[in-house]
């Protein structure tokens, strides 16, 4: 909680920005435990920890997006919101790739999507898509869709349907046989 890293903080000032042996630093536990009030403080605290890397090359936002299926619900829940708040703070988050995969690939390979937590990282993936549409084109995430989950794999089609009417003008400006634009397709589904 913000209350007990405060008191930490007191005790020993400026450890908001020491990293440990593997480069993590308190805003990346605070991202993986799922607890938005203590990130909201440690950033405030510390706000270029937001685009500082681990020693393995994980940003604060991935360890948001892990939290989404490695926790129960209610905590995934809140990593999605703190995955919207850490897009909110630096519109750069967007951008983070950790193993050459962006962060859309990233949320998208999750393997431990299952019943329980499908919905939660179906929104996750939404919200990153939302914040950067092109990632969708990403030749990794096309070639590897057979890997993610069924939901995952029926998000990422559709929006590539749409992605590649974007990238063809004709597509985009002829009706089809009811008349409707892609645009009207889009905002219908």
């Amino acid at each position: 909680s913000p209350e007990f890293c405060r008191v930490l903080l007191e005790a020993y000032p400026g450890s908001e920005q020491i990293p440990n042996a593997n480069g993590v630093l308190p805003l990346h536990c605070a991202c993986a435990k799922g607890s938005l009030a203590t990130v909201e403080y440690l950033l405030g605290l510390f706000p270029v920890a937001i685009n500082h890397a681990t020693t393995g090359g994980m940003f604060p936002i991935h360890y948001a997006i892990e939290c989404t299926t490695t926790r129960d619900n209610p905590v995934a829940a809140v990593a999605v919101v703190i995955v919207q708040f850490l897009l909110n703070c630096d519109p750069d988050q967007e951008l983070k790739r950790f193993q050459g995969r962006s962060l859309l690939h990233f949320a998208c390979q999750m393997m431990e999507y299952n019943d329980s937590n499908i919905e939660t990282g179906i929104q996750l993936i939404k919200i990153i898509f939302d914040a950067h549409p092109e990632a969708i084109e990403d030749n990794r995430i096309a070639s590897n869709i057979h890997r993610f989950h069924q939901q995952v794999q029926a998000f990422i089609n559709g929006e590539l349907v749409y992605a590649r009417q974007a990238n063809d003008h004709r597509l985009m400006t002829t009706p089809d046989d009811n008349g409707q634009l892609s645009l009207h397709t889009a905002l219908q589904n």
